[in-house]
Order: C-alpha cells, then structure tokens, then sequence
C-alpha cells in the first residue's frame, strides 16, 4: 500500500514547544467582545498554519473554536460547502500560533492510515518490521490541533478508531503494541461537515454517510451560514 502524504507528520518529531506559554485576550487578538482568556504559543514551527491578515472572523464561530482550545472541548463546524469552515480553525490556530494538521477523511484514508501500520526498514544492514505510528497515536501525544475535514464523509471502521479520543481524556489503544496513548493536555481535536450525521438527505453531498448519534453527541456542533 502507497504512503499517503497527508496523513504523515511533518519533519519535525516534536513541536518546537512542549505547551503553550502565555494568554491572549480574545478581545484584543480577534475584536470580540469578551473577557474570555486563551493560551497561546509565542513560537511557530511548521504546522501552523500560514496566517491571513485580512481574514474577517464570524463572532460566534470564533467563539465556539476559541473555547476549543481553552477548554479542550471536541467542537465540529458544520455548514454549505464553500464556508469558510476548516480556513477558520486554522486562521484561528494561525492567530494563537498552534500547530495544526488538517486530515480529510475521503474514502482512500483507512483505519491502518490513522492508527500506524508494520514497515520493513534496515537495521544494521538488516531488514527487520517495525511499526510505524499514523497521525492520530503522534497528535496525540503533542500540543497539536488535529481537524477532520469532511467529517461525514470518513468510512465505518475510520469513524470507530476516532470515537475512542472523542472524550477529553479518551485514551487510544494501540492493540497491535500491547500500549495505552494518553492524550498530551494540549492536543486538541476539531472536525468540519456538511451535514450533521444524517447522511445527505438535500442531494447536494453525495457519498456523506450516517454516523452513530453517540458519537455526534460527544461533538459541540456549531452551525456556520
């Protein structure tokens, strides 16, 4: 099976900062009237993503992803194709200088893709397996934002891996290792959709599939024009 590039971390094994290290006052970094806190990271590195200047930021989006990352709430976006939805978590992430990695989950990324996969590499001049992390199991362990894009379009089996981390403290269990991920506090987990589970019941997104209600109600869902 090919590599796939999106779903494989950058360069860097780690991010330049262990946690962030200081506060911003959302009032002054984005214009919204609230006295509401949020950590921030005063260095870049890679993954953040490249910041907008003249992005303009709907209030209660902001709001609703803002409290995201204070309060390490599972916030998804949903809304009309074309909205804005995954360029603002990512202006907002640019903004507090957080690493963020988006994934789309279309039909090619599989469950191997996200949770890691056995790799041949060479050792001493000898060929021997080792596993080889995905995405998910390396976010979890870093101060990273991770998005989903397309939310209601991910297979079956992808839906089942994301359900175990959708809970604050949800651990990932990594059978083929015998070994238990605990989340890092700062790594924060965000998904886009334009539907709200419920398949395409409007004829405009062919191939969204239904997910679980228990899943959906692990989400805080905010509705974007």
């Amino acid at each position: 099976m090919t590599d796939i590039p999106n779903t494989m971390p950058d360069s860097r094994e780690t991010t330049i900062l262990e946690a962030p290290d200081r506060v911003v006052k959302i009032r002054d970094m984005f214009g919204i009237d609230s006295d509401m806190e949020v950590p921030a990271f005063s260095e870049s590195d890679e993954r953040v993503p490249d910041l907008d200047p003249a992005y303009v930021f709907d209030p209660d989006t902001t709001l609703a992803v803002l409290a995201g990352f204070a309060h390490n709430r599972r916030v998804m976006v949903q809304g009309y194709h074309g909205t804005g939805k995954s360029t603002h978590i990512e202006q907002v992430a640019a903004r507090l200088k957080w690493p963020c990695i988006r994934i789309n989950l279309d039909a090619h990324i599989s469950r191997i893709d996200l949770v890691g996969r056995d790799a041949i590499v060479l050792k001493d001049g000898q060929q021997v397996t080792e596993f080889r992390e995905g995405l998910l199991p390396w976010a979890l362990q870093t101060p990273t934002a991770l998005v989903f894009d397309e939310y209601d379009a991910g297979r079956p089996d992808v839906m089942f891996v994301i359900q175990r981390v959708l809970e604050t403290e949800g651990k990932l269990t990594l059978l083929d290792q015998n070994r238990v991920i605990r989340p890092n506090p700062w790594f924060r987990l965000f998904a886009t959709a334009n539907t709200v589970g419920l398949g395409d019941t409007s004829g405009l997104y062919h191939g969204t599939q239904q997910i679980n209600q228990g899943q959906m109600d692990r989400w805080n869902i905010v509705v974007t024009l």
